[in-house]
């Protein structure tokens, strides 16, 4: 069956070379590579034209190579648009030029679509090429507000199998072709940004859905995601929000008992902490264990003012000094666990006490506190 892969490129030099070099080394037979320049400008057309002569000398002959070239950028919703006005696949692939491909993401998607044919569109891992944490592996919505699902996470710590999630980045995404046929193309409104959650929610309302294969990941730069891209930001998001609020669910506060109960069957022996900044996410999340009789809403100790996102969570200084040395375990909510990352004094003494703490975070991580400690793996971007 004939994969059709897109690539929107606007893009510097150095980072596509290494994005065309992982490209040529991983595509698989039977495949339509089809690279929009937009408007990158005169040396990155020769370097994708050189590539297209590279794949046509030493690749296999079933790989072709469609180039388009826009003299001006005009957005990523417009370039995989023209992509797909050309696509002529069973499945169709969206790739940001970006990406470090590793090997078998072509097959593992298509192995991902035909294991879940109801879903019609899947999505792999993105992972930090800096430290190895995800980066994306699905959106994960509160009552106002969507996450990046597991950021900063190990790949180790994701599901075993694969999942679904409301939303995923178009940057690591393949769809079958009847999915392209019901949908459509992109809204391109929206101009670099939301234009990829939109078309899934477009999907959904006609009962497709998006699956993400853990096993499939790639290591993704995040470079150049197109001109105006800030800017914009704003707008696409209340386009998105006036287009789609309500049909989206919370679906975190699940995610988050559900982590939290694999970790600890007996909820109301912990001292409850709360340092999380987004309060009603944190709210919802506390009222869930009250609403399921695990816990009392009073007992929880809200340390949340004295957080602000400009700065690590320092715990010596946020704490009283009796939690160092409190018998019960620590049950601690923070927005996203690396803001705790400059604590191993604390954690070294906390944990000569009670080793048995939890972290669990807004984003759908849980942890021991003992894994935190040992931890060098993710950066500190919170999204």
């Amino acid at each position: 069956m004939r994969s059709s892969v897109i690539v929107p490129i606007f893009q510097s030099q150095p980072v596509l070379t290494l994005f065309l070099r992982s490209m040529q080394l991983t595509v698989e037979p039977d495949t339509q590579l089809i690279l929009v320049n937009d408007g990158s400008g005169a040396e990155v057309s020769e370097l994708i034209e050189k590539f297209t002569r590279t794949i046509k000398s030493k690749v296999a002959s079933t790989v072709t190579v469609t180039t388009v070239h826009n003299q001006n950028p005009r957005g990523c919703g417009q370039a995989l648009n023209q992509g797909l006005a050309i696509a002529d696949g069973d499945h169709f692939f969206f790739v940001d030029s970006d990406l470090i491909l590793e090997s078998g993401w072509q097959s593992g998607m298509l192995r991902t679509l035909s294991d879940y044919p109801d879903a019609g569109m899947t999505a792999g891992v993105l992972l930090y090429p800096q430290t190895g944490g995800v980066q994306h592996c699905g959106i994960s919505f509160g009552e106002t507000l969507g996450r990046h699902l597991y950021l900063n996470a190990r790949i180790a710590d994701l599901p075993d199998s694969p999942y679904t999630v409301p939303l995923a980045a178009f940057a690591l995404f393949a769809m079958s072709r009847q999915v392209r046929d019901a949908v459509g193309l992109l809204d391109e409104r929206y101009f670099n940004g939301y234009e990829d959650f939109d078309y899934q929610m477009r999907a959904r309302m006609i009962g497709y859905r998006t699956v993400i294969d853990p096993k499939v990941r790639s290591y993704h730069w995040e470079r150049r995601n197109g001109v105006h891209r800030a800017g914009n930001r704003k707008n696409n998001l209340a386009r998105f929000w006036k287009s789609w609020g309500a049909h989206i669910e919370n679906d975190i506060t699940p995610r988050l008992l559900n982590r939290l109960r694999d970790r600890a069957a007996n909820v109301s022996r912990f001292v409850l902490l709360d340092l999380a900044e987004t309060r009603t996410d944190a709210a919802d999340f506390w009222q869930a264990l009250v609403d399921s009789s695990e816990i009392d809403r009073h007992n929880v100790l809200d340390y949340s003012t004295k957080v602000d996102s400009k700065h690590p969570i320092l715990l010596p200084q946020i704490l009283p000094t009796e939690l160092l040395t409190e018998p019960q375990p620590l049950l601690i909510l923070v927005e996203n666990f690396v803001r705790l990352l400059d604590n191993w004094m604390w954690f070294t003494q906390r944990l000569e006490r009670q080793p048995a703490d939890i972290v669990i975070d807004l984003h759908g991580n849980a942890m021991g506190l003992a894994d935190l400690r040992v931890s060098c793996w993710p950066g500190g971007k919170v999204r």
